[in-house]
């Protein structure tokens, strides 16, 4: 199986997966060409656009034998926005939940490999049918900065994504399965006006009667909403570094839930012109994020709730009031810049 020249080590659980989606060399993501937002999406990029689920993780031989039993049951979506940004989330489905004052740094290092999660420019070479993935960020840090490079085949509503064959011919094939958009009955002015992918830019924090909380920014992170009705989100914290050694340490794994966070699944709009009871003054609703997956087990399964403000530039998130650590109810405001579509 081919592996990233920064990336050189299969994930012990998730590792078909990893190694799947951590193939080729290195780069910088703002490097990846055809990144600005002028150039339109080629035509192969365009043909990738839309919201893909995970159907199986097959492993092959030079002489295309399964060389094992094909993985069916990982959860995961993988999104190709017309912006021309990405984001994967794939989860394995037995994870066990961290404890209730969790995660401890052992529980953190159980679940490493459980769940994989990475974002970035996305550009295709229509000629020789391959699509790289360039990674601005991912829940391993080692992924960071890479260019993961696969050839793709589409028939109908499926992709095959293939990384390069490993040194004995053998290969990893992942297929997804195209979901439909939302049926147009379905489909609200705001859902319309929300359809697309945006960048984080800040996140301010004041108390009920208007005092000002000082609260840590976010370095880089991305919130996608496709047409078909899911969401993915990707946050990542300043102060990240690689491993020490090949594999982390449990306060080396303890470190990424702290440092990375990120969920998928399908959400729905509720709408509420001149909302009173709303946190933000300008809120106009608010948003429930279904959450199949989560890099905390806990949060499988669970709604998130965010108030929102939408305007043609950028969307404003508001959890429901909240307490800090001194006992205050605090309204959170976490803004994202929109970025232009294709």
């Amino acid at each position: 199986m081919c592996m990233a020249s920064r990336y050189t080590r299969l994930l012990v659980v998730g590792g078909f997966v990893v190694a799947l989606l951590a193939c080729g060399g290195s780069a910088g993501p703002g490097d990846a060409p055809g990144s600005s937002a002028a150039e339109p999406l080629s035509a192969g990029q365009r043909q990738l656009v839309g919201t893909w689920s995970l159907a199986s993780i097959e492993r092959r031989s030079a002489d295309d034998e399964l060389l094992a039993a094909p993985l069916e049951d990982r959860l995961g979506y993988l999104i190709y926005d017309a912006s021309g940004y990405m984001g994967v989330t794939i989860m394995r489905p037995d994870r066990v939940p961290y404890s209730e004052a969790g995660p401890t740094a052992d529980e953190a290092l159980a679940q490493f490999g459980s769940y994989t999660s990475y974002f970035g420019p996305f550009t295709v070479d229509d000629v020789e049918g391959a699509v790289t993935h360039h990674v601005e960020a991912s829940l391993d840090p080692r992924g960071a900065g890479s260019e993961y490079r696969r050839f793709y085949t589409l028939v109908e509503d499926r992709l095959t994504l293939q990384p390069p064959a490993g040194a004995d011919g053998s290969k990893t094939l992942v297929t997804w399965v195209r979901q439909p958009d939302l049926p147009q009955s379905e489909v609200t002015d705001t859902h319309t006006a929300l359809f697309g992918a945006y960048r984080i830019d800040s996140v301010a924090r004041h108390t009920t009667d208007g005092f000002p909380v000082e609260i840590d920014q976010y370095e880089t992170g991305y919130i996608f909403y496709a047409p078909s009705g899911h969401m993915s989100v990707h946050l990542v914290r300043p102060g990240r570094s690689a491993f020490a050694g090949d594999s982390p340490t449990a306060d080396e794994a303890l470190r990424l839930t702290e440092t990375y966070g990120s969920y998928f699944g399908p959400f729905s709009v509720r709408e509420m012109a001149g909302c009173i009871t709303c946190p933000g003054p300008r809120d106009q609703g608010y948003l429930t994020h279904h959450l199949t997956g989560s890099t905390n087990p806990r949060g499988t399964g669970t709604d998130a709730r965010r108030y929102y403000e939408l305007t043609d530039t950028d969307l404003t998130l508001r959890p429901p009031v909240g307490t800090d650590d001194e006992g205050r109810e605090v309204v959170t405001a976490i803004r994202w810049e929109r970025l232009l579509r294709r």
